[in-house]
């Protein structure tokens, strides 16, 4: 288990999709604990919230799936 970041643009599969349709939790066996978006920080973001275009996102996961999230 890593904390690990992950910047997502709109090429990105997640890319305009909540955290929860995302299934961010099955692919990295993990969670999103945090998102940096325009200069502001959120800390444990709701499962409704929407991946926006140069969001880094940081999950607590498992280190050799997280990489795959971006696949």
């Amino acid at each position: 288990m890593s904390l690990q970041k992950v910047i997502i643009n709109s090429k990105s599969p997640v890319f305009g999709q909540s955290i929860r349709s995302s299934g961010i939790r099955e692919k990295t066996q993990g969670l999103v604990v945090g998102i940096e978006r325009n200069g502001q920080r959120i800390l444990n973001p709701d499962s409704n919230l929407v991946f926006e275009n140069e969001d880094i996102v940081w999950i607590v996961g498992n280190n050799k799936r997280i990489p795959d999230l971006l696949k």
